[in-house]
């Protein structure tokens, strides 16, 4: 079982992050564009930096991997990933469904996970053997076992490309609100966590770096969901990942078939 001390410190560093977070919400940011295109604020590098400064602190032979200053140590038998901020764009424009990600890794294994909302003052903890909570409080996935029932997200259609449209179009056409679209864009890594809480029951996405969900992992996990590749198969904290999230197995059992034809 993760030693309390690991929990305390990841809380202590979704704590000192949020300051960051907040200063720059909703003003001047110093947006620019990564070599992919993506965009980067000051708020991103500011955060990841002060992150791992404290890592390093506090456990310096810890291995790290974060989104804007890569990778260090990355065979240590424990291991942090950083999102500093996940739904950069949300943040460019104003939108508070962007958190900053944090996962442990132990042994290639994510056991904890932090995803930190620091305007609306919202926190998800996962903890492998222990539970799932928003702030504070222990959380389940909602108990929905029929595509039909199901509420849907995904980050964007745009990520969507060739043969992948078609697979996002069928699952969308069977899943609740299939009248007025079947699915809410946007989010990122809050739509996972509104899966968590019981809001949700199936998000998906393509092509996401280990930094994006890795923290989401056992959040979902803990509070009785399923998260796999397109496949069924574990994730394996590789980037460029299909993902999937569900609710419960049997849902999961479902969206798989679809997937694999």
């Amino acid at each position: 079982m993760l030693d309390k001390k690991l929990i305390d410190f990841a809380n202590h560093l979704a704590d000192i992050s949020e300051a960051i977070a907040v200063k720059y919400f909703r003003m001047a940011n110093g947006e620019i564009s990564k070599d992919d295109h993506s965009p980067v604020t000051k708020a991103d590098q500011e955060i990841e930096k002060i992150i791992r400064d404290a890592i390093e602190k506090k456990f310096p032979k810890h291995g790290i991997i974060g989104e804007e200053y890569g990778d260090k140590n990355i065979d240590a038998e424990y291991l942090w990933i950083l999102d500093p901020i996940d739904g950069t764009s949300s943040f460019i424009i104003g939108r508070p469904i962007f958190g900053t990600l944090i996962s442990l890794t132990h042994k290639g294994k994510a056991v904890l996970g932090i995803m930190n909302q620091p305007i609306t003052k919202e926190r998800w903890l996962g903890v492998a053997g222990l539970g799932s909570w928003f702030n504070g409080k222990e959380i389940k996935t909602r108990n929905c076992t029929e595509l039909s029932d199901a509420v849907m997200c995904s980050s964007s259609s745009h990520y969507f490309q060739e043969k992948d449209v078609e697979v996002l179009k069928k699952i969308t056409s069977l899943t609740k609100y299939q009248k007025l679209g079947g699915i809410i864009y946007g989010g990122d890594c809050y739509s996972y966590a509104s899966l968590a809480s019981g809001f949700v029951d199936i998000v998906i996405d393509p092509g996401l770096k280990v930094y994006d969900y890795a923290a989401l992992v056992p959040i979902i996990e803990m509070a009785g969901g399923i998260v796999t590749d397109w496949k069924g198969r574990d994730l394996k904290l590789k980037s460029n990942i299909h993902l999937v999230a569900c609710a419960t197995p049997e849902l999961h059992r479902q969206v798989l078939e679809i997937l694999k034809n």
